[in-house]
Order: C-alpha cells, then structure tokens, then sequence
C-alpha cells in the first residue's frame, strides 16, 4: 500500500486519485457521509477515469485503510495521491 507522509505540517490536504467503475462512486460518498468530514468526493473534471478523493492530512491513513477494505467489495485501485495544492 502507498505510506504517505501524513505528519508534515505544511500539506493540510491530500488528493487521492481512485480508479474505480463511476456507478460505484457513491459508495465513497457513503463513506464520507459516515464519518464525519473524512473525505471529500470529485469526479468532475477528472480526465483519467479516477475519481478524486480530497483528505485531510491528519485522516489520510484511516482513509488510506478504508480504500483498501473497500477493495473486497468492488474493483479500485488507488493510482496515485499527492498533495492537495489548496486555493488562495
């Protein structure tokens, strides 16, 4: 599994890119609705296929470890994450 570093300072924010089926996207949302402010969902403006997953630092392993249960239920694949650039 990807280790992110999810104890610097400086990124508040990570995005996840998921590729997944697009139908199966809600189940994410589910999940974020769940636990309260845990991630957040895009798959607006997404090129690739993925669907974007905004976490916060401090929950990028339990989310990290939510993706990676969700794997026995439907087919995902974590393709890459990087810090979230913010906005002004």
């Amino acid at each position: 599994m990807l280790k992110p570093d999810t104890h610097s300072e400086k990124i508040l924010e990570y995005d996840i890119y998921v590729k997944m089926p697009l139908k199966e996207a809600h189940l994410l949302g589910y999940l974020s609705e769940s636990y309260d402010n845990v991630m957040n969902i895009r798959h607006a403006g997404v090129d690739d296929g993925t669907v974007k997953v905004i976490v916060p630092a401090d929950l990028m392993d339990e989310v990290m470890e939510m993706l990676d249960l969700l794997k026995d239920e439907i087919d995902l694949e974590v393709v890459r994450y990087e810090p979230n650039p913010g906005h002004p």
